[in-house]
């Protein structure tokens, strides 16, 4: 052996490789700080909270619907009545019912065009959009609905 400086020898160990193990790939990159775990969205829970939103709207257009239906139907007549004139009154008589018959319906009928916004929030429970303009339209809508109550306590207030 000559014993030059200028050749440089390198070993490298291999071993052995069973036969169970040669149809396997090995690993390419098995560092620690690359290999990060990902925590797959929940998407169970997002689907029960989107699935009792719709039961909710299709409880509330019920109620709202049969109120404005009941209401708008009503033909009563009054207990009191002299011997030649019984008094029939409707909801037309005082403007109060007729706002609670177009709110109830208005709602009946918002609730019902924004089915197909919970449907969607079922199917896909990892969608925002569909959830914002759910939550931006109800904001509305209730603010809507309560803006006569809310002008007839400032009224009152002041």
């Amino acid at each position: 052996m000559e014993t030059d400086k200028s050749v440089k020898e390198t070993a490298i160990n291999m071993p052995e490789i069973k036969s169970d193990d040669k149809a396997k790939a090995p690993l390419l990159n098995s560092s620690k700080a690359i290999a990060v775990t990902v925590e797959q969205p929940n998407r169970g829970s997002k689907k029960g909270i989107a699935s009792g939103d719709l039961v909710l709207r299709l409880f509330a257009m019920g109620a709202a619907l049969g109120a404005a239906v009941t209401m708008g139907n009503n033909q009563q007549i009054l207990p009191f009545f002299t011997q030649f004139i019984e008094f029939l009154a409707q909801y037309n008589d005082i403007t109060t019912f007729v706002y609670f018959v177009t709110a109830n319906a208005a709602v009946a009928g918002y609730l019902f065009l924004s089915m197909p916004f919970s449907v969607i929030c079922i199917n896909r429970p990892l969608a925002t959009t569909p959830r914002l303009v759910l939550v931006i339209f109800d904001t509305v809508k209730s603010t809507h609905y309560l803006s006569p109550y809310l002008l007839l306590y400032y009224y009152f207030l002041y």
